[in-house]
């Protein structure tokens, strides 16, 4: 048996030649099989990106000792120096003509720019988070930037575009470095470039870390462009790598200048610049000459797509394997041990750096899927699967048709006014108690927050109920509405029960209880819950519907019916129902904070606050209870409430049906809001009129306030005798026309 390798689209099979025995033509057919180890210039890239890795940890620690524009002008300086050796680009080539040197001049410009603002954000936020910020593929951020603002790509591209943006958000929101405010820059970066952003992020507030993030991110988004640019251009110049040892030549001629004021207008002297030498070296060869090579290499012999997927994971592994074993260099420790050890602090391992890396990562895999364009590959377009050539909405397209279904239905608007106003008000808490420096204010506008993420999931769940059945949900989205009501009395009865052990435990020890601005807030909250109870009055609302009934008939030949009921109903909306309890319970915590408040100031009775709260939450418990009950009831399809006598009269009322001989499985639920269902099975002798009974059966139900009628004949043969079954799991059991019948708890058992 002989074998050979293969390469097939960038991949290495091996093909064996197998004989088969006992065929007489003695043929041998070959068989293929993917190889299982990882090529050499994968393992290359991996290496590859450890280095590059090393060389931003290195240019870390050089910028916070020396100017950035003289260590960029060093890493600038040597890269000229080895991609004119290597690849002589003003002597192997042709002639350029002057258009092209000034298209050039001015990509050199752009990335001595982009390559001063990325420095500038290194320092900021440090070597990790820079990794976990900038290194991403083109092809990565152009995905996203056309999911978002163009809806290209469908839905997969979408939801990694989201995760993408939340990775970015856990650097800003849950990432413990971001506490210090915007400090001056003084020694070596007293220069003008830090004092332009210094200004720029004083006048928005941002501090040095989230400063840092937005011009890293600003960053990442103009190299995508800039370098989406530089491909045309490098068609121009002749090949890429021209284009790359032009463009680093033309950066240090920019940079010289710019240096050379620098120096001029520098108040005291720096550290010298040539003992930065073997850092700038470090950072030339390992993160922009070997790198762009290894990186046109692999876009070679696998692909672009691949190569990111690749690239980008690898540089996250390298950064938490490198961000554990690094230490600062002993050049900063030297200049000012103290800043340097909060620095080293600051950018320390956190857990919204892990989660932002989950994020990104699993982003970086859903944007460079090929599933989606891998099954439609090289098919007819009648082939494709429905919908496969519509583009799907864009970020702002889904947030514009959203809002117009929200300001459509009167629940869903008031949820989402009433939100704004909750927003506005945690916000307005959140300032006002950092400018005071009130953790009371901080905590109660944390408190605010979580109540609007239960409006946030009511809001939802009353988009989504308007949302049309499918092929994977038939029944439609209405329950969505039941299951939100139900959680957020699971929400309730937890913020009880942890207010109930909480007063408890201050009943025997009353603590110190401290009323300055507690009453001005509480009295403020109590205004915007009363209000939002106002809004949320309607929860009993009244509902006005067209329904239809559908049946079948099971003989030699089926039949169907329909018809349609009208009717007016008053339903309650579970999640309308669970919102309003939780402004309740808002509105009775504001109550009872101002009644403590003031028995604490007037009378010194500290067991008030303790008091208050047993009351608030038996209060709590007491309404959420019937809530869960009806919740539950209706998620695990038990018949509607309060209709049992009534379910068993239309029961008794089909049996009386002439020539109805049986009533099988009959099943009753209510599905959401107002629509209750009704499903039953009647078998009847062979003389009878099949839309006579199903017009009966229709009626009986419909008559009962059943909206959602489904009604199947069995027509039994002649002579044959319906037999009467007992319960079971799957139903009721039939139920025959008999005064003998052998169970007659099946009936009351629906």
């Amino acid at each position: 048996m002989g074998s050979s390798c293969v390469r097939w689209n960038g991949e290495n099979f091996i093909m064996r030649s197998n004989s088969n025995i006992g065929l007489r033509d003695s043929s041998s057919s070959p068989v293929i099989y993917p190889s299982t180890k990882i090529p050499w210039y994968v393992w290359l890239l991996l290496v590859t990106k450890l280095f590059r890795c090393i060389g931003v940890f290195v240019a870390f620690d050089a910028v916070r000792s020396i100017h950035v524009v003289y260590f960029l002008l060093l890493v600038t300086l040597i890269c000229s120096l080895v991609y004119g050796f290597v690849q002589r680009p003003l002597s192997s080539h042709k002639k350029l003509q002057q258009v092209v040197w000034i298209n050039i001049a001015r990509h050199a410009f752009v990335q001595t720019c982009l390559n001063l603002l990325w420095l500038y954000g290194l320092s900021q936020v440090g070597p990790l988070r820079a990794v976990v910020l900038s290194e991403h593929a083109d092809t990565v951020v152009l995905a996203v930037w056309g999911a978002v603002l163009k809806g290209i790509g469908g839905p997969g591209k979408l939801r990694g575009s989201f995760w993408f943006v939340l990775g970015v958000l856990s650097l800003v929101l849950f990432d413990n470095d971001a506490g210090h405010t915007t400090e001056h820059p003084e020694g070596q970066q007293h220069h003008g470039i830090k004092h332009l952003l210094y200004y720029l992020l004083a006048w928005t507030g941002l501090s040095d870390h989230e400063g840092g993030i937005v011009v890293l991110l600003l960053t990442l988004c103009l190299q995508a462009y800039v370098n989406n640019g530089g491909r045309r251009l490098a068609v121009d110049v002749v090949g890429s790598r021209r284009l790359q040892a032009l463009t680093a030549i033309a950066s240090t001629l920019f940079l010289i200048p710019l240096a050379l004021i620098v120096w001029l207008t520098q108040e005291t002297p720096g550290p010298g610049i040539l003992q930065f030498l073997p850092q700038a070296f470090v950072v030339a060869l390992f993160v922009f000459v070997l790198h762009s090579y290894v990186d046109a290499a692999c876009n070679q012999r696998l692909d672009v797509v691949r190569t990111a997927r690749v690239g980008t994971l690898a540089m996250f592994c390298s950064a938490l394997l490198v961000s554990a074993v690094w230490r600062p260099s002993a050049v900063h420790v030297q200049d000012d041990p103290e800043d340097g050890t909060k620095k080293q602090l600051e950018h320390a391992f956190s857990g919204g750096v892990v989660f932002s890396i989950i994020m990104l990562a699993a982003a970086t895999l859903q944007l460079t899927s090929s599933k989606t364009s891998s099954g439609t590959n090289m098919l007819p377009l009648h082939t494709l699967p429905a919908g496969a050539l519509q583009r799907s909405q864009s970020l702002f397209t889904l947030f514009t048709s959203n809002l117009k279904l929200i300001l459509a239905n009167r629940n869903s608007r008031t949820i989402f006014y009433f939100l704004c106003v909750n927003l506005c008000f945690t916000f307005v808490e959140f300032a006002y108690g950092m400018w005071t420096n009130s953790l009371g204010l901080i905590s109660d506008g944390f408190h605010m927050l979580f109540d609007c993420s239960a409006l946030v999931m009511g809001l939802v769940a009353s988009i989504m109920a308007t949302w049309k059945p499918t092929k994977t949900f038939p029944f439609g989205y209405g329950r969505i509405e039941v299951l939100s009501g139900f959680v957020n009395g699971l929400f309730l009865t937890v913020i009880g029960l942890m207010v109930l052990y909480e007063a408890v435990g201050r009943l025997y020890e009353p603590p110190e209880v401290h009323t300055e601005r507690l009453l001005a807030v509480a009295v403020c909250g109590l205004i915007i819950n009363v209000f939002g109870m106002v809004s949320f009055s309607h929860t009993h609302s009244f509902s006005h519907s067209h329904e239809g009934s559908h049946s079948h008939c099971r003989t030699g030949s089926q039949h169907s019916h329909h018809s349609n009921s009208h009717g007016h109903s008053h339903a309650v909306n579970a999640n309308m129902q669970g919102v309003f309890l939780h402004i309740m319970a808002d509105t009775l915590g504001s109550v009872a904070v101002i009644v403590s408040s003031l028995l604490i100031d007037w009378y010194g009775w500290l067991v008030a606050d303790p008091i208050c709260s047993l009351v608030l939450a038996s209060l709590i418990l007491a309404s959420v209870l019937p809530l869960l009950k009806e919740s539950a009831s209706i998620l695990i399809l038990r018949i509607p409430v309060g209709s049992e006598e009534n379910t068993r009269k239309c029961i008794d009322k089909i049996l009386e049906i002439e020539h109805v001989e049986s009533c099988k499985d009959p099943r009753f639920w209510h599905h959401a809001g107002d629509s209750l269902v009704a499903t039953v099975t009647v078998q009847c002798r062979s003389e009878a009129t099949e839309q006579r009974i199903i017009h009966s059966v229709t009626g009986i139900l419909q008559e009962a306030g059943f909206s959602q009628v489904s009604v199947e004949v069995e027509m039994l043969a002649s002579g044959a005798v319906a037999t009467a079954s007992p319960p079971s799991q799957w139903g009721l059991g039939t139920l025959v026309n008999t005064r003998r019948n052998p169970f007659p708890n099946s009936i009351r058992a629906v």
